[in-house]
């Protein structure tokens, strides 16, 4: 059987002929445009300019939201002052308030004071200052082998500071203490207040009046901004999650405040309105090249999926029908355009309102109620109230550096056990070093199976067990019905397990947390984090905050808590 196949040999071996698409009838490129509705013309106006006047409230208050506030002056409505030139909310809200310097500072502070007794002459001292001044017990959170060692051959400073003190007022009984010989007190008098020069210039202060943010029984923050000059409208974020505080963190309800002329900034200026822009779309000349990027056409919906069509159909009939005008607003402030005049080529002048003036459904961009959930808008007028007025431009955090996490925290449902469980990941040692509780865990139970010192094993009978341990670091919540016998929360529960397996939890997240509400452990799980976070402002100073972190988790999971078991050997 014979196959023939017939293929063209082209003439040249390029392709720039090809893609230049050179046309030689000007007259069927001029229909082609035709076609295309090129010379189509409407007896419609276009903007020229936009003249905008705005009322500004620049912020200058916040203060704390958390459920379980206790301060006396959060529960008198007491406002912190915020300067949003000088001030990072982030740091200010996620900030965690400390008794004393962190583990890295007091490091310093130890190696500082040895340094200064080699200087003098009087290192023999330090293991005399390293027994009186010694780091408090460790207990769970025992640091490293190598770090606790370090530790014990130097002095603690918040221990060492009192002393220091006395040496350096010539306090003979303080130096008998450290059985310094007379000759060299001296000396050791001039270390001291070298030391404690050093030492109080960079020991932060006990907080006065820490502000609570953090909701323990959510595991997310919850707070409020504001400006004195607008009393009426509050700004409320009841979840942030932590991270990265914009616009959309926070919720402002509705007021219907009369317009401030004091406030009133007109712009001078009248900007030039610009047609919209984004990415896939239509081009309006026949002979361009469009961006392949991004292609509406090939959206695939469904006739149903009347959300996606209109936004097709939007993006790609609707797009040169709107402009973009340039709005100056103050950083860290609160606004609204009170007056909003174009004129068009004609000379005409047109005053535009508010768009949910005469649609309350349009609300995109918006801040919702403080109830939340109003800021996409959606919903009839019985049921959804009219969006504010109001553009929130917060002084957000531009970037920065963040640590590894010091403690995770995994909230998760075990379907198995009927229960939902708090796993302590990672938490963080005396030495502010972080420990994987799993690997403790493991090394703890394979201590249990090692050889006697006789050469004997454990015995490996079968056993049968009314119930089996979970590992270490799961801690239950339980759940605990509420007064209305219909809703219920989780209490976390301590256990009392082997030696090795402490019964409370080691870290700040869940040492601090009773109980959490039900619908904060989905079945998808919650992971908190508490990590190290650095930055510099836009004027020039530094701020450095331990900051906590809500993310999403990585399901459900099995604790393998059974009941009734018989153990094979």
């Amino acid at each position: 059987m014979a196959m023939f196949r017939y293929e063209p040999v082209p003439s040249d071996t390029g392709v720039e002929e090809a893609l230049a698409a050179v046309t030689h009838d000007a007259a069927w490129f001029l229909a082609r445009q035709y076609g295309f509705g090129e010379f189509r013309g409407d007896d419609a106006a276009t903007p020229v300019h936009v003249s905008v006047a705005q009322e500004r409230h620049p912020l200058d208050g916040w203060h704390g939201d958390a459920a379980d506030a206790s301060d006396a002056a959060e529960e008198a409505d007491d406002w912190l002052p915020y300067d949003p030139s000088t001030m990072v909310l982030e740091s200010l809200v996620e900030q965690e308030f400390q008794d004393g310097p962190d583990a890295r500072l007091s490091m310093a502070g130890a190696l500082r004071w040895r340094r200064a007794l080699a200087g003098a002459g009087l290192l023999g001292l330090l293991p005399a200052f390293a027994r009186t001044c010694a780091f408090g017990p460790f207990g769970g959170l025992a640091p490293a082998a190598l770090a606790a060692a370090v530790r014990d051959r130097l002095p603690d400073p918040v221990a060492l500071a009192p002393w220091l003190d006395r040496l350096a007022a010539r306090e003979e009984a303080a130096a008998e203490k450290f059985g310094a010989p007379d000759e060299s007190r001296d000396a050791l008098a001039a270390a001291a207040v070298q030391w404690l020069s050093w030492w109080k210039a960079r020991v932060p202060p006990p907080p006065e009046r820490p502000t609570n943010t953090w909701d323990r029984t959510r595991m997310e923050y919850s707070f409020s901004v504001r400006a004195s000059t607008l009393p009426e409208v509050e700004l409320r974020a009841a979840e942030y999650h932590g991270g990265h505080l914009d616009w959309w963190a926070v919720d402002a309800p509705p007021a219907r405040v009369p317009v401030a002329e004091a406030m009133v900034t007109r712009d001078e200026r009248k900007t030039i309105p610009t047609p919209a822009g984004f990415g896939g779309m239509p081009v309006s000349r026949f002979w361009e090249m469009e961006d392949a990027r991004i292609d509406f056409g090939s959206v695939d919906a469904s006739p149903a999926d009347l959300g996606r069509l209109l936004l097709v159909a939007f993006a790609t009939v609707y797009d040169n029908d709107w402009f973009c005008a340039p709005l100056p607003a103050l950083v860290g402030s609160l606004s609204r355009v009170v007056e909003c005049t174009v004129t068009d080529v004609f000379g005409g002048e047109s005053v535009l309102a508010h768009a949910a003036a005469e649609d309350t459904d349009w609300s995109i961009y918006g801040l919702g109620e403080t109830s939340g959930g109003a800021a996409m808008g959606g919903g009839s007028e019985s049921t959804t109230p009219a969006p504010s007025p109001w553009f929130y431009r917060p002084a957000s955090l531009p970037g920065g550096l963040e640590s590894p996490p010091l403690e995770s925290v995994l909230l998760l449902r075990d379907e198995q056990a009927n229960l939902a469980w708090a796993v302590e990941e990672t938490v963080a040692d005396r030495a502010d070093e972080p420990i994987d509780r799993y690997n403790r865990w493991i090394a703890g139970v394979a201590s249990l199976s090692t050889p006697s010192p006789d050469g004997a094993m454990p015995d490996r009978h079968a056993r049968y067990r009314l119930v089996t341990e979970v590992p270490a670091h799961w801690y239950p919540l339980a759940p605990q019905g509420l007064a209305d016998e219909e809703s219920y929360r989780l209490r976390l529960v301590r256990l009392v397990r082997s030696e090795w397996a402490p019964p409370r939890p080691l870290g700040r997240l869940l040492t601090e947390t009773d109980w959490l509400h039900e619908e904060e452990v989905p079945r998808s799980g919650i992971r908190v984090e508490r990590s190290r976070q650095y930055t510099r402002w836009r004027d020039g100073t530094a701020h450095a905050w331990i900051t906590r972190r809500k993310r999403s988790g990585t399901g459900s999971g099995s604790s393998g808590l059974r009941f009734d078991v018989l153990e094979d050997p």
